[in-house]
């Protein structure tokens, strides 16, 4: 099985434009201001091992919160090293805080050192292992960005210890982790230490999950939800908690890659169709509910109480990096961009300070306050309405810092024999076969450039979006007909060459699949890569009494309004009141408008508003 690489960040500059703008965002503001609330908040002072001096009590999951910022710093650090000093001090004091607290055994975890303990190793649902793989991944990147390797030699101290207690002593009193990460960590410190020791205890918490009668299920007696049920070697579904499923397929992924294991890759397709075919939001978001943060059954995606997790689309977008990574199918980067212009941008306010953890497909706000005889704490559960800048399980914000940090990574891949497009973000990338300039305008007109310079093989490729009806190829100023294969355009090029794209960027309707309850009758719009939504702000409260025609796009006009991409605006109709509660149907009665649509990732920018992705089909 051959496997490719992505070109790094290290070697890719971003240079202007849409996804420029959103990283010097997460650079300049969001980083900066999860800085703060996790200084309120206490996180920081967790791993200051401070608890006895301030009474701000850790929890189990603040070590990988704060690892996760830490993590995005070092990222930051390799372009931005001058910028990053402040953020770079703070990393520095929280390593020897860690480097003081570690005890002599390698144990290190803020909460159970300070506050339990006596549950060491007791319960893998109190994210031990969890907390240890951030604080690994956050440890190799300061070491790739500092050449440092004190926070390094802590957490190998740490792993150590795993492995004795969990490898060669099975002293632990369960066998993998609750939560998910350890293993993709373990297997990235073993591809920057070259030390076969950690690709085996990789291999072997893989391994041993649903595998073993030692580990008990997280949700009683639901093996289901802690992806329990089967072993990797007979994964064909995706169950359980998504952000803990997502990691585990990512470390089955590294895994496959490593011992060119071909029935992991096959599973690993199974479980990638049944999530995009059975399980998936149009947004790219996951997770069709809020009790366990969980994949339920086919077909079963609810608009007003999705869950799809901020943390899901960051994971999402880590799985489908290494499936493409194992196989060249334009499936895998049609999904990330899917991801990026919806589910991952919608996570973030436009001015980068507040986030959403779960992230709806529709918002009634007639739905809120409505149980006024109900005790508050009986409230039927709904998402919150506006982004917050912290939250009590503040996962989301560092990952999402992070993610934006090495954004980079996705552009462009290696394939040996040449090199191939997979997103179209403005930049510049540097590799072994030349340098490639890209330019774009892509959600915007559906357009991008390539230029390539010192290239010094014979051919290139480049993903064709799977909303593309009609490709448009330039090669040196001369129309060309490049060779199309499985969703990707190949074109024979010299030296030096510049390659212009139009992929005609046009608003279009989409359905669901009729099995799709909620979304039955209705459609939704998107414009290239770009899923739309309404909002009562621009059209009136109770929107699911609007009603639009497919024929009505023959009519739309399109504003450059939005967060430097297009609003649309076409003829719908909307349902007039009536004063009876019930009344004959024949005097039901419809009035004309226009309605505004503006890109999903947008919504709840503008105060509290209702919002609607699907829209009832005239």
């Amino acid at each position: 099985m051959k496997t490719v690489d992505f070109i790094p960040f290290q070697s890719v500059t971003l240079t202007d434009g849409f996804w420029k703008d959103r990283s010097d965002l997460n650079k300049n503001v969001s980083l900066s201001n999860v800085r703060l609330r996790f200084e309120e908040s206490g996180r920081f002072d967790a791993l200051r091992f401070n608890y006895a001096e301030t009474g701000k009590k850790p929890h189990i999951f603040f070590d990988s919160d704060v690892a996760k910022w830490i993590e995005a710093v070092a990222y930051l650090m390799e372009k931005d090293p001058i910028g990053m000093r402040e953020h770079e001090a703070l990393c520095e004091e929280l390593i020897d805080c860690m480097e003081r607290a570690q005890r002599p055994d390698g144990y290190l975890n803020s909460e159970h050192q300070q506050v339990s303990p006596h549950l060491i190793f007791s319960n893998r649902d109190r994210h031990e292992l969890y907390c240890a793989g951030h604080l690994i991944e956050a440890a190799i990147a300061y070491h790739k960005a500092t050449g440092r390797d004190r926070f390094l030699a802590i957490m190998e101290r740490y792993c150590d210890l795993i492995e004795r207690v969990f490898l060669l002593e099975g002293s632990a009193q369960f066998m993998t982790p609750g939560h998910e990460e350890i293993e993709l960590a373990l297997i990235k410190l073993y591809r920057h230490t070259k030390k076969e020791k950690y690709l085996k205890m990789a291999r072997f918490f893989l391994e041993m999950r649903g595998n073993n009668e030692k580990d008990k299920p997280i949700y009683e007696d639901n093996r289901f939800g802690s992806q329990d049920d089967v072993d990797i070697r007979h994964l064909e579904s995706a169950n359980g908690h998504c952000v803990r499923a997502l990691y585990l397929y990512s470390g089955i992924a590294d895994l496959a890659a490593e011992t060119d294991d071909f029935l992991l890759f096959e599973n690993l397709e199974k479980v990638f169709s049944d999530i995009t075919n059975q399980k998936m939001y149009i947004t790219g978001g996951i997770g069709s509910t809020p009790t366990t943060e969980s994949f339920t059954v086919p077909y079963d995606l609810p608009n007003r109480t999705a869950y799809t997790e901020s943390c899901c689309a960051v994971a999402m977008m880590m799985f489908t990096s290494r499936m493409r990574r194992l196989s060249k199918q334009a499936k895998y980067g049609h999904l990330a961009e899917r991801v990026l212009y919806n589910a991952m941008l919608s996570s973030t306010s436009l001015d980068g300070k507040s986030f959403f953890y779960e992230n709806p497909l529709e918002i009634a706000l007639e739905e809120y306050g409505r149980e006024v005889a109900v005790p508050r704490r009986q409230h039927a559960r709904l998402p919150i309405t506006q982004r917050v800048e912290v939250f009590s399980c503040s996962c989301c914000p560092p990952n999402i810092n992070r993610f934006f940090a090495h954004l980079g990574d996705y552009i462009c891949v290696d394939e040996g024999d040449g090199l191939c497009i997979e997103q179209y973000i403005s930049a510049k990338v540097n590799t072994p076969h030349g340098s490639i300039t890209l330019t774009e305008d892509y959600a915007r007109e559906g357009k991008a450039r390539i230029v390539g310079s010192g290239y010094t093989k014979d051919t290139i490729s480049f993903r064709v979006p799977e909303w593309c009806k009609e490709l448009t190829v330039l090669l040196d100023g001369k129309s060309v007909n490049p060779t199309l294969c499985e969703g990707y355009a190949y074109l024979s090029v010299g030296e030096h060459f510049c390659i212009d794209l139009d992929f005609h960027i046009f608003p279009t309707f989409i359905c669901a699949n009729p099995m799709v309850r909620d979304n039955v009758g209705r459609v939704a719009l998107m414009r290239g890569p770009v899923v739309y939504c309404i909002e009562s702000v621009d059209n009136g409260a109770r929107l699911n009494r609007i009603a639009v025609s497919t024929n009505a796009l023959a009519e739309a006009t399109e504003e450059l309004d939005f967060h430097s991409l297009y609003s649309v605006t076409l003829p719908a109709t909307r349902l007039k009141n009536n004063p009876s509660l019930y009344f004959d149907a024949s005097k039901s009665a419809c009035e004309p408008m226009r309605i505004k649509c503006i890109p999903y990732f947008a919504f709840a920018n503008r105060g509290e508003s209702d919002m609607l992705v699907w829209i009832r089909r005239k």
